[in-house]
């Protein structure tokens, strides 16, 4: 479907969603620009960066982690990504504003030639507040975009997470759906395998502070494997940091910014299963 059909579908039409709705722009959120997509929401401009992965030994491309950037509507400053979702004034907005997001993500990924598996967040509040069924309103999106959960990642930050038996449960629908699961931040203040053991993650990230913290990172790392599961290092910024983690037997890396250089990542020929906008019909 063209990328203009797509943003046409996508965008709500007026009166389908709560009024506060279209007062913050979630009504019509979409916009597309020179084949870049942007999402517009409360006078703020949201944009796609995508942070490359590789695996450390090969330096092979994995995918690409999805990060969000946050401008002033008008002026273009700068905003923390974090600080929109302090915005929505209810759950419902917030599953909502964090679907959309990752929707913005998937769009832009289909119209640039990169490749691999595409990381996404999903918010733990969004986890939470979603009773059952998890991604399957999220899926259906996917789906028109010739975009499948088996290319995706779900990346779920367990922090601050409390209902651990609904956590579970919801892991295991998004499992089930075909999508892979990586755990974020895993190992920032605490570590309870006992939690991954039941999440069964196929990836875990961990912050490159651990490559120079006290903690003994090569048994978390070890443990780690037998889940099993790949672990990432992620915020991977200097020549040192690279090599530093791939001394420790990490499985793959992620850059601060996406400039794949910073990895020594070898280029590769594009797959046969490369993501394609699908022809209209």
């Amino acid at each position: 479907m063209p990328l203009s059909d797509l943003i046409r579908t996508l965008n709500v039409p007026t009166g389908s969603l709560p009024g506060h709705y279209a007062r913050t722009g979630l009504d019509q959120p979409f916009v597309a620009v020179d084949g870049r997509v942007f999402l517009h929401y409360a006078n703020i401009r949201l944009e796609s960066q995508f942070l490359p992965i590789v695996e450390a030994r090969s330096g092979k491309t994995h995918g690409h982690a999805a990060s969000l950037q946050a401008f002033g509507l008008s002026n273009r400053q700068p905003i923390a990504a974090e600080a929109v979702f302090v915005l929505p004034t209810d759950d419902a907005e917030f599953v909502y504003l964090d679907r959309l997001v990752r929707t913005l993500h998937a769009l832009n990924y289909l119209t640039r030639p990169i490749r691999g598996n595409l990381l996404l967040q999903v918010h733990a509040r969004h986890v939470m507040s979603v009773p059952a069924d998890h991604s399957l309103a999220f899926e259906e999106i996917l789906r028109p975009c010739g975009l499948f959960p088996e290319q995706i990642t779900l990346e779920i930050d367990i922090e601050g997470v409390e209902d651990i038996p609904h956590l579970i449960k919801a892991v295991a629908s998004y499992r089930s759906r075909g999508y892979g699961i990586a755990i974020n931040h895993f190992g920032r203040r605490q570590i309870d395998f006992g939690i991954l053991r039941e999440l069964r993650p196929d990836i875990v990230k961990l912050d490159s502070l651990l490559l120079s913290s006290a903690r003994p990172l090569k048994r978390i790392i070890e443990a780690l494997h037998k889940l099993p599961a790949q672990v990432l290092i992620e915020g991977i910024a200097t020549a040192a940091m690279r090599k530093g983690a791939q001394a420790g037997n990490i499985d793959l890396l992620q850059a601060h910014v996406p400039l794949r250089r910073l990895l020594h990542a070898v280029p590769v020929a594009p797959a046969s299963n490369s993501i394609r906008i699908r022809s209209a019909a």
